[in-house]
């Protein structure tokens, strides 16, 4: 729109283990879910499913009712440093989206309880009555190219802006952390980025991702805008 200025980047971060440094997904199946959950788990981290087989797969093992599910839910930690990463980002003029291959239902009451207002893309997780759920996958391609529950490169707009980055620590950000200008790693997450000699930060809390942010956008002041590798190609992932 005229008179709109766009974004100068855009940060997509991870949700579980990233925002959320205790892994809320897998405390909630590790509470509720049928043990046989590790397994299926282990069969995606070693590639022999995909994510989006995994999760439904164990979502299918959860028995609780909706009532201590939020109970739960209730006790997440959400980064302390967050809140000041998100102040940062704006004052800078990055877009900073959530991408969470867990469930809409922890992201959204987690933002809640924090007071935080973050535009965020999650699986769908559906209570079928008594204690029985099921996932919804409103954020799946068939062009994925890893069968993703929840693509996270399909929430990137790199045509539209000067450079993206990604803040993650897991397996589901591997896809999406190819795509983009920089990372900033943790983790599994930060072993793949130096295994493949990708241009990556690693950080411990959002006070280290901030600097690291500051660090990168302050170098690529000084740097010609160029058509990001990322925005050629197939989405997906």
């Amino acid at each position: 729109m005229h008179g709109e200025q766009a974004p100068r980047c855009e940060v997509l971060v991870d949700f579980d283990g990233t925002v959320a440094p205790d892994d809320p997904t897998d405390r909630i199946f590790e509470r509720f879910a049928s043990p046989l959950w590790r397994v299926v788990e282990e069969a995606w981290q070693s590639g022999r499913i995909s994510s989006s087989e995994c999760m439904q797969r164990q979502v299918e093992m959860l028995r609780v009712c909706p009532e201590a599910l939020d109970e739960e839910i209730r006790n997440i930690r959400i980064d302390s440093g967050f809140p000041a990463f998100l102040k940062f980002c704006r004052r800078r003029g990055a877009e900073v989206k959530l991408v969470s291959d867990g469930f809409d239902r922890v992201v959204e009451a987690a933002l809640a309880s924090a007071g935080l207002s973050v535009p965020f893309f999650a699986n769908k997780l559906e209570w079928q009555g008594g204690n029985r759920w099921r996932l919804g996958l409103p954020h799946a391609r068939s062009d994925c190219r890893v069968a993703a529950a929840n693509c996270k490169c399909s929430h990137a707009q790199h045509r539209y802006l000067r450079s993206s980055v990604v803040v993650g620590d897991g397996k589901s950000d591997f896809c999406m952390s190819t795509r983009v200008d920089y990372v900033i790693a943790k983790g599994r997450l930060a072993d793949y980025c130096r295994g493949r000699g990708q241009l990556h930060a690693t950080f411990t809390d959002f006070s280290d991702v901030t600097a690291r942010l500051s660090e990168w956008l302050a170098r690529e002041e000084d740097t010609p805008i160029v058509l990001s590798s990322a925005s050629a190609g197939s989405r997906g992932g």
